[in-house]
């Protein structure tokens, strides 16, 4: 039995790894309910909207090493950590009341606000304006800070094996497992073929030139999580399951590259160009109480009023990269640093260590 609890545990902790900027995302984005449904969707996809484009984004990366694919029968395992740069401008959102039903601002004037990336306060300012047609009556809205971290990073894994007619097949599996209330999986796979092969008089040139394609899907759903409770001693008519509340994430992403290596007795050289695409979902689900003024007139008639499913977000895009990097092989281990260079989009860099019987 303690065996299977600290398999679950360390389950846990590569969820908590994988996923650990949506369960931060959970717990801050459940201040913006105050201002209701629409308006709380319009704050929370401002504030995410960084990591739900550069999520898809990491999970394109760290496919390779070498343009060069595996022999026949041998592989080698991938661990490495990469990190999407948030440029500046995603790292802070606009609130401008005029936006909303619900929202207003001291003197009624736009408000900077920070990103989940953004810096590490809280701007003050902001308010929730509760009216019955004649009257109304404003409350501060607590707004989430930054992280204070202009990246967004992500882990990786990957299974790599060489097969026939120079075609490598690389594998990042975590299967679909639910523990303790989470579920999570993570599957991805790529392919690798020499393409100067086929072209003629190329065979004989001192470089490896090579297709990759790679797709992946992420997903994690969290029930129970208990987030968000009515506050004390407000009036809750109508009491509901709050163990409904919950998370819901799904990311799919794929990339083609073309790229070219060369190799030197312990160094390895390579860089490329990738076109690559991604779509990111995130919600929260189940049942959130909030806490709202029956009666304007008095400060006192605190009521819960109930949102069921409140969030729900999607970032997507698509983006072209040139990419550059290198390995160092020292026996059965190898060192590899890359960076993608993206205009207008998410660059980013990786670093690794590759284990096995390379070429």
């Amino acid at each position: 039995m303690k065996k299977n609890n600290s398999i679950f545990k360390i389950v846990s902790v590569a969820f908590a790894i994988l996923f650990s900027t949506s369960l931060i995302a959970q717990k801050d984005m459940v201040q913006f309910l105050a201002a209701g449904k629409e308006d709380a969707n319009k704050l929370a996809g401002y504030y995410t909207q960084p990591f739900l484009n550069t999520f898809g984004s990491n999970m394109n990366n760290g496919w390779y090493s070498t343009a060069a694919p595996l022999k026949l029968g041998r592989f080698t395992i991938s661990l490495g950590l990469t990190g999407s740069f948030i440029p500046s401008d995603e790292q802070s959102f606009v609130i401008n009341p005029s936006e909303y039903k619900t929202i207003t601002t001291t003197g009624n004037q736009p408000i900077t606000a920070p990103t989940m990336f953004g810096e590490k306060s809280s701007p003050s300012g902001v308010s929730v304006k509760y009216n019955d047609g004649n009257t109304s009556i404003s409350h501060p809205l607590n707004v989430p800070e930054g992280s204070g971290i202009s990246i967004s990073p992500l882990p990786l894994a990957q299974f790599s094996i060489g097969l026939i007619k120079g075609t490598e097949v690389m594998l990042r599996v975590f299967p679909k497992l639910e523990v303790k209330g989470y579920k999570a999986g993570y599957v991805g796979v790529g392919i690798k073929h020499d393409v100067k092969q086929w072209i003629p008089f190329m065979g004989k040139l001192p470089f490896d030139l090579s297709f990759i394609g790679a797709y992946t899907s992420a997903s994690l759903d969290i029930v129970g999580g208990e987030f968000l409770m009515p506050d004390v001693g407000v009036s809750n008519p109508n009491i509901m399951d709050y163990t409904t509340q919950g998370l819901s994430f799904t990311s799919k992403a794929w990339n083609a590259n073309l790229i070219i290596s060369r190799k030197f007795p312990i160094l390895t050289v390579f860089g490329g160009v990738r076109l690559s695409g991604s779509k990111t979902n995130f919600g929260l689900i189940g049942n959130y109480p909030v806490t709202i003024l029956s009666n304007p007139l008095n400060p006192a008639s605190k009521v819960v009023s109930h949102i069921i499913d409140p969030i729900t977000l999607e970032g997507s895009g698509t983006q072209f990269g040139i990419n550059a990097g290198f390995r160092v092989k020292l026996g059965i281990m190898a060192i590899v640093s890359e960076g993608t260079f993206v205009p207008g989009g998410y660059s980013s860099a990786s670093f690794g260590l590759n284990f096995g019987f390379f070429n």
